[in-house]
């Protein structure tokens, strides 16, 4: 099936319209389409076919992929040949954005055999990466091809696009945080306590001390009614990338102290508050903040051992801003998770 490259950027806008993102340390699949308009030299027409590749997320900017590309050039002559490109590449992403965009460059070797003469392969280019949502994410770039074997002069010239799908990382995350229980305020009995439990203080009533507990007042093991006094707080601020929900490593010393500290002293509750910046819908930004909020959840009870009944997460979307939304920097200061931890008193206090 031959096309020309004007076919392939039709290809490649169709797709780009459709989207509306690389995670660290998980495996994604690339299926996708390739151009190819070869060197006059080599004598082959311009041709368009498919690839596929296999990949690894070192970091959120560095990843390498094992693709395979199939063409059928034809020569000039009008014989049609077959010719399979495989090659190992690493993509590197830029410190900044194009709008929901996101720049990259790459490069790669590998063997080009045409039927069967094989030519060993060095490909560099640059592209764009487009979020379409926590798994899906369309990338396309354009490359230069130099066969080792011919003339560094001679080269041929590809683009590229696929559709990036990532097995891991935020998923993960999101079904930990799935299977915790959820956090609840004092007074709130758990739905297996609640026909037993008259006063609904989350005592059953056989073990209940106290009848008739006002659902206003906390209460101990007992069901009596205990005073929470706010007396102290730290925060912890968590930035993260544009579009993402997960937590960077550099973070992990500062969300560990605060798990230290609440392990020092029980009787503290953590608050987490998810923020993001105004690129997006009002729908969709809450939903991305409150998985920030509960990534960093994720973190504290699931690698830590903090009890999730002593968490909670809830997401503001763009609604509450830190700074200007006009900026760059602005922009990445309110992608944010505000951790406050608040101490209670356990004082009785008489009805």
């Amino acid at each position: 099936m031959k096309k020309s490259l004007a076919s392939m950027a039709i290809a490649i806008s169709c797709l780009g319209v459709t989207g509306v993102r690389a995670d660290a340390g998980q495996f994604y699949l690339a299926p996708g389409l390739q151009g190819m308009n070869y060197d006059d030299e080599v004598g082959f027409d311009n041709d368009f076919g498919y690839v596929i590749g296999i990949g690894y997320d070192f970091t959120s900017k560095l990843s390498a992929e094992l693709s395979v590309m199939d063409l059928n050039p034809q020569t000039k002559a009008a014989r049609e040949l077959d010719q399979d490109l495989w090659k190992v590449d690493v993509f590197y992403g830029l410190d900044f954005d194009l709008g929901k965009f996101k720049p990259f460059v790459v490069s790669g070797l590998g063997n080009s055999n045409i039927d069967g003469d094989n030519d060993s392969i060095w490909d560099i280019g640059a592209g764009l990466r487009l979020p379409l949502n926590e798994r899906w994410t369309w990338r396309t770039s354009i490359r230069n091809y130099y066969a080792l074997g011919r003339d560094f002069e001679d080269q041929d010239f590809g683009i590229d696009t696929t559709l990036v799908y990532r097995f891991g990382g935020a998923a993960k995350k999101a079904a930990l945080v799935k299977e915790l229980p959820q956090a609840r305020e004092p007074n709130e009995p758990d739905a297996s306590t609640q026909i037993a439990d008259a006063d609904r203080d989350g005592v059953r009533d056989a073990q209940d001390l106290c009848a008739d507990t006002p659902l206003s007042y906390a209460v101990d093991k007992d069901g009596c009614p205990i005073a929470i006094e706010e007396v102290a707080r730290i925060e912890l601020l968590v930035n993260f990338d544009f579009d993402r929900a997960e937590v960077k490593e550099q973070y992990l010393p500062e969300i560990e102290s605060v798990a230290r500290f609440m392990e020092q002293y029980p009787d503290r509750v953590v608050e987490l508050e998810g923020h993001t910046d105004s690129r997006g819908t009002d729908l969709y930004n809450l939903g991305l903040s409150q998985r920030r909020a509960e990534s960093v959840m994720a973190e504290l009870v699931g690698r830590y051992g903090i009890a999730a009944s002593r968490v909670s997460a809830r997401g503001y979307g763009e609604s509450q801003p830190v700074a200007s939304n006009d900026s760059t920097q602005g922009r990445a200061d309110n992608r944010r998770v505000i951790t406050v931890v608040i101490k209670t008193l356990q004082r009785y206090q008489t009805r």
